[in-house]
């Protein structure tokens, strides 16, 4: 979000610049809970539902005005394998192997599945998910860290496929015959 001008919102895109309008029957969410417009601000990401153009008006990505039917306010995350834990800050290696960085605050919630959970949960090797306030795309200061199992983790008492490592790193190279 980049510009609110009383109903209407500046978007910034891949594609370019979208302009959109919002009426009285604009549904606004976060968190899945039902707020006002008021409660979008610059910098907030959004996601936009509007009504698909009919055949005879059809809009270019990045040339036109939408009218909004409904607009999420999105919580920025960060997601990743930990790597090392110092003291307020975490470091995580994403699922594109990029190296990111999380800050926490006194006031930072942690989760392991839907069960509460001490700081000490998070650990080098484990799978977060940090929710809260971005200041770049690799930076996160988190309100909310959310303990994962690794990505393609088998249930206990469950086998994977074979070859399956459930993690976020380069595979190793096949044997040679």
């Amino acid at each position: 979000m980049t510009a609110i001008s009383g109903t209407t919102l500046t978007l910034r895109t891949e594609a370019g610049t979208e302009t959109v309008d919002t009426t009285a029957t604009t549904k606004f969410t976060k968190e899945m809970q039902s707020v006002s417009l008021s409660a979008v601000k610059v910098g907030d990401i959004v996601h936009v539902a509007a009504p698909r153009p009919n055949a005879t008006s059809t809009v270019a990505p990045g040339t036109g005005t939408v009218t909004a039917t409904r607009v999420e306010i999105v919580e920025p995350t960060l997601t990743g394998r930990v790597t090392n834990v110092t003291g307020a800050q975490i470091s995580l290696v994403g699922p594109d192997g990029q190296t990111l960085s999380v800050s926490t605050t006194p006031a930072t919630k942690y989760y392991s599945g839907p069960t509460a959970a001490l700081a000490s949960t998070v650990k080098v090797d484990s799978y977060i998910v940090a929710e809260g306030s971005q200041d770049s795309l690799t930076h996160l200061t988190a309100d909310v860290i959310r303990v994962r199992e690794a990505p393609g983790a088998m249930p206990a008492g469950r086998m994977g496929s074979p070859g399956s490592r459930g993690d976020w790193g380069p595979r190793p190279a096949a044997p040679s015959a």
